[in-house]
């Protein structure tokens, strides 16, 4: 039987590449950093144009919809966000979460929804306050799945959805 409480990362270390957690984490935050402005360009390519697409798919075969509380994590430029706030209309709110400064100020310019700049794996909300809980491709940057998903659980109200 597994023990619950040991961190599992989302992948074996990494350690030709970091030498330790701190400086994978100081890596990831660069390159996010940097690329933040050509982030959804390169990003339609590599989807072929059918992100918005398939992210609004997604999210409504998830069970989104209107009025719900949403919390998008790791929200980046805000693709997934700008998909939810379609889906969950002006009676509904979604947050954007990320720990890259520079990705906050990418969703600014298309979006008006909070943004709060704050990691994963420590989500500064009381416990059941959302719906609905989003992430996109960031969940192989995060340090410990079972610590990351308890907070998520922690924050998502009774029968809410990740």
């Amino acid at each position: 039987m597994p023990n619950m409480n040991e961190q599992v990362a989302p992948h074996p270390p990494l350690k030709e590449y970091y030498k330790d957690e701190a400086h994978r984490k100081e890596f990831v935050d660069k390159i996010f950093n940097e690329t933040a402005r050509k982030y959804d360009h390169i990003n339609n390519i590599i989807s072929l144009g059918s992100g918005n697409w398939y992210r609004k798919q997604a999210l409504l075969r998830s069970g989104m919809i209107p009025e719900m509380r949403v919390l998008d994590v790791a929200t980046g430029t805000g693709l997934v966000a700008k998909s939810a706030v379609a889906i969950v209309g002006p009676k509904g709110s979604v947050l954007g979460l990320d720990r890259s400064y520079n990705m906050l100020l990418e969703v600014n310019t298309k979006l008006d929804i909070p943004l709060i700049l704050a990691d994963a794996n420590n989500l500064p909300f009381k416990d059941n306050s959302f719906d609905f809980l989003t992430m996109g491709y960031a969940l192989r940057h995060v340090e410990d799945l079972r610590g990351t998903f308890r907070e998520y659980c922690r924050v998502l109200k009774q029968g809410g959805t990740i």
